[in-house]
């Protein structure tokens, strides 16, 4: 059975948290004294002559970091100053919407620098805070992304809420290492340059080892750099939950957390099921996935008009594939890879239906209204009692595990109520 004693505390989180901190200070000047010896030890003749291996070796290390910021550059979104005066997301337009930023920053006593508040055009109750960490390289794409289905589905205490856990990842805790990721970029492209150095590329076999070394090089020190982020990515989650809570209190947090739980369950249930059709068949898995979640609406509506909805655009949509020659190209050329995709994505559905057959709690049976997410003070203590007490039951069906980047929503509700005092506390200080 579940209890507080499971619960972390906040002073521990704060503790582990400043701890990592420390290390990682370490971490970063050790990377640049790292960077001086290399430098120095470097041929920069060859580097001159060899321009190919060089860009090479570079590239390898800085893929990673170019593939993040393209997705995040290349991700249908608009800054909430320049919404179109017409624009509305459920009750909220771009003058509310920057009202309630500025509150929020006010509320959490952070500076009002300018960051940009971007909308996403994804139908997921979620957000996101992006910090690239590559001083004024790319600082444009640097703010806070809020999901457009949030705006559909949340109160405003609720998105502000939301805003206060995304400013808690950008102003207050983070790993120092993702803000100094350029000292890693460069040590790493340093590295490689001084291993390409050192290989014989006059052979079939030289070569098959300098691309291992080449690409073992960034891998490694990528991974060595996710480290100290995987230990702690759960303490940092906790903590911006605590962060958001600061602006309107723990009741507005743990709402938002059982709406976008709701919301996931749903959302989870229709691609299963979607997934596991006959009209499935007609598409390659990214085909699949981005036809399904383009065809849920925004804001409210029911499992079956979700589901009806889903289904049409999948005919719709295969209708068309069918009369389209670039649909056949790409099924000769890719046939082999998308079907060991799809079998994969069949895999998770299948667990996905095992899911829907497992219990789960009637924790809605406790709302004073069964059409609103709304709890008095005296109704969320009743919610962490059953949360506590029914272990063996989900609170969503919904794919979690205990040591996943994020904790689970059962973990994230008790948190905030375990540590109400400490975060009420703080909020008024």
């Amino acid at each position: 059975m579940a209890s507080s004693n499971s619960v972390p505390r906040r002073s521990d989180l704060l503790d582990q948290l400043n701890k990592a901190n420390r290390f990682a200070w370490l971490l970063v000047q050790f990377e640049i004294v790292l960077i001086a010896i290399v430098s120095a030890i470097i041929d920069w003749n060859w580097v001159q002559q060899q321009p190919v291996l060089t860009t090479v070796a570079i590239g390898t290390m800085v893929c990673p970091t170019a593939f993040s910021i393209v997705r995040y550059v290349s991700v249908k979104k608009v800054r909430i100053q320049d919404l179109k005066e017409s624009t509305r997301f459920g009750s909220f337009d771009k003058y509310r919407l920057q009202t309630l930023f500025r509150d929020t920053l006010s509320k959490l006593h952070l500076p009002d620098e300018g960051l940009s508040v971007y909308i996403v055009a994804s139908r997921s109750i979620n957000a996101a805070a992006m910090h690239v960490g590559l001083g004024s390289f790319f600082k444009s794409l640097n703010g806070i992304y809020l999901n457009r289905q949030a705006l559909h589905k949340l109160e405003p205490t609720e998105i502000q809420d939301l805003m206060g856990h995304e400013l808690g990842h950008y102003y207050k805790h983070y790993l120092v290492t993702d803000r100094y990721r350029m000292v890693t970029i460069v040590l790493g492209s340093l590295v490689g340059i001084f291993a390409a150095q050192h290989i014989e590329f006059d052979s079939y076999f030289g070569y098959i080892f300098g691309y291992l070394v080449l690409t073992g090089v960034p891998a490694l020190f990528w991974m060595l750099s996710s480290l100290p982020h995987a230990k702690n990515s759960q303490a940092i989650e906790f903590l911006c939950d605590d962060f958001g809570a600061h602006v309107g209190g723990v009741l507005p947090s743990i709402h938002g957390l059982l709406k976008l739980g709701l919301d996931a369950e749903l959302e989870c249930v229709v691609m299963q099921q979607a997934v596991l059709s006959k009209l499935a068949g007609n598409f390659n898995p990214s085909e699949l996935i981005e036809t399904i979640s383009g065809a849920i609406p925004y804001g409210h509506a029911s499992r079956e008009e979700i589901e009806d909805k889903v289904n049409r655009e999948l005919r719709n949509r295969a209708a068309e594939r069918k009369m389209s020659i670039g649909g056949l190209l790409n099924y000769m050329w890719n046939s082999e890879a998308e079907a060991d995709a799809a079998e994969q994505l069949a895999i998770e559905a299948k667990k996905m239906r095992k899911l829907q057959s497992e219990p789960r709690m009637n924790w809605e049976s406790l709302l004073p209204n069964s059409s609103r997410i709304e709890f008095s003070e005296n109704g969320i203590s009743n919610l962490v009692e059953l949360l506590e007490s029914r272990t063996d039951e989900h609170l969503f069906r919904i794919p979690e595990a205990p040591h996943d980047a994020h904790p689970t929503l059962r973990s994230r509700i008790l948190y905030l109520w375990h540590n109400r005092s400490e975060i009420e506390s703080q909020s008024r200080t």
